[in-house]
């Protein structure tokens, strides 16, 4: 019995890292778009996106507040990356950019 239960934990354990190391083009892509929306909006590059940094982006000043007090769920006065890449389909539309596309030279 004791045998069959180590077995079964192997076969997870070694089943959990094939699938973490698996990942698809759309992850690929989803991590790509998330570091260029966060790169741009983390201007200084410190990890956190302040309120300046967030405002100096938005047009619409009003709307900018807003959408950074939701986003900031912590309420500790800045967003972290994954604040704001979870709140990121209410950021304005002028935020919202995709990476580009690979260009190959041509031969």
């Amino acid at each position: 019995m004791k045998m069959r239960s180590g077995l079964i934990a192997l076969a997870t354990l070694l089943a959990a890292l094939l699938m973490a190391g698996c990942a698809t083009t759309e992850d690929k892509k989803a991590q790509a778009d998330h570091d260029a929306l966060c790169s741009v909006l983390d201007t200084n590059k410190d990890g956190k996106i302040t309120k300046e940094e967030f405002m100096a982006q938005t047009s619409d000043k009003a709307k900018g507040l807003e959408v950074f007090e939701k986003c900031d769920a912590d309420k500790n006065g800045h967003l972290t990356y994954d604040e704001v890449w979870s709140q990121r389909l209410m950021l304005p539309p002028s935020l919202i950019i995709t990476t580009p596309p690979v260009l190959r030279p041509v031969r």
